[in-house]
């Protein structure tokens, strides 16, 4: 996201339509003299410290300040750090603040900056926040690109719906799971069952453990109907006896068998249980690990780029195995997605 950055001499945008980062910390004047020499395409960095921070946040112009507010950084100084160690109680104004700013930016992603990496479990213990949100000082101006970078990733989540068929490329397994969860929390929101199909090497005790740390019960969402766990390799793959030679079993993918599954499914989920529509998040990493690179591009692209049934599909992809496709291979698969996240 390099060319997010521009110089401070680019004013394309009125600062009054730029979208804000607020910035709360003691150490104003050090964060002004790193920043204020770079200018962020479409965003403005606002800093305030702790002592007028809800000042800042409740005066008359607060409404248009949330409405144009993009993400929140409250900077956890060392001192704040050091008296939680020896009183475990951060100091009263740190704690009522972090619960105001939560309360009044509910809808908004706030980060963590904190002194450095040894105070992770320090914080996490503090209750104020996961680890996902924390980030470890010296932070610059690209840490702030890095932010913006994950605020988007989660806005493309809520962009796509019921009758689409998109494709999402991931570098990690944590990163597919993140990822999975905020699908399916999107989509218990939206009275929507959730179809997770997993890789053969996520163990049920690590998504379990994922999902955990984000309070979601998952024996209830299955009984509830709204979330169905299953591997990939057992949705999608047949084995396949005829005409075989070597006396051993052929995987293959049967079309119409898994069109099937699928269709059935949406049906039984809207129509006898009261749903919304079937999200299925999908991770594709059975075809590429039994060698049938050539099926799952046919096959994904006999998918129409809507569905018309109530079903959104993410097929997810692992970025090296897209790495392995011809040029045409993924022309295919771009023209056969709704939208497509590489």
């Amino acid at each position: 996201m390099l060319e997010d950055i521009g110089n401070h001499n680019n004013n394309e945008i009125s600062n009054n339509k730029k979208k804000t980062i607020l910035l709360v910390t003691d150490n104003i004047q050090h964060y002004q003299q790193q920043f204020n020499n770079y200018n962020i395409n479409n965003y403005k960095i606002t800093f305030v410290n702790w002592n007028d921070v809800l000042t800042f946040i409740t005066n008359r112009d607060g409404d248009a300040k949330r409405i144009n507010l993009e993400l929140v950084i409250l900077e956890i100084s060392t001192a704040a750090v050091v008296e939680y160690a020896k009183i475990n109680k951060l100091p009263t104004i740190t704690t009522t603040t972090i619960g105001e700013i939560k309360k009044i930016f509910y809808d908004k992603r706030i980060f963590f900056l904190i002194p450095s990496q040894s105070k992770i479990e320090t914080i996490l213990s503090m209750g104020i926040c996961k680890q996902e949100d924390i980030r470890i000082q010296p932070f610059s101006i690209f840490d702030i690109i890095d932010l913006i970078s994950t605020i988007k990733k989660k806005e493309r989540l809520y962009q796509i719906q019921l009758h689409d068929h998109t494709m999402y490329t991931y570098s990690s397994i944590d990163d597919k799971i993140k990822d999975a969860i905020k699908f399916l929390k999107i989509g218990i929101k939206n009275n929507e069952t959730t179809l997770l199909l997993l890789d053969k090497d996520i163990q049920e005790s690590y998504l379990e453990s994922q999902m955990a740390s984000h309070d979601i019960d998952i024996s209830k969402l299955q009984n509830d109907g709204l979330l169905k766990i299953a591997y990939s390799e057992d949705w999608y793959l047949s084995t396949n006896q005829k005409n075989n030679t070597n006396n051993k079993n052929t995987i293959t993918i049967d079309h119409e068998k898994v069109y099937t599954k699928f269709f059935n499914f949406a049906e039984q989920v809207t129509k006898k249980e009261g749903k919304k529509g079937l999200r299925i998040f999908g991770m594709m990493d059975c075809f590429f690990e039994h060698g049938l690179v050539d099926e799952i591009v046919d096959y994904d692209c006999m998918m129409p780029p809507k569905f018309n049934k109530s079903i959104l599909s993410i097929c997810a992809y692992k970025d090296k195995h897209i790495a392995q496709l011809s040029e045409d291979q993924i022309r295919r698969l771009v023209l056969t997605h709704t939208s497509v996240w590489i």
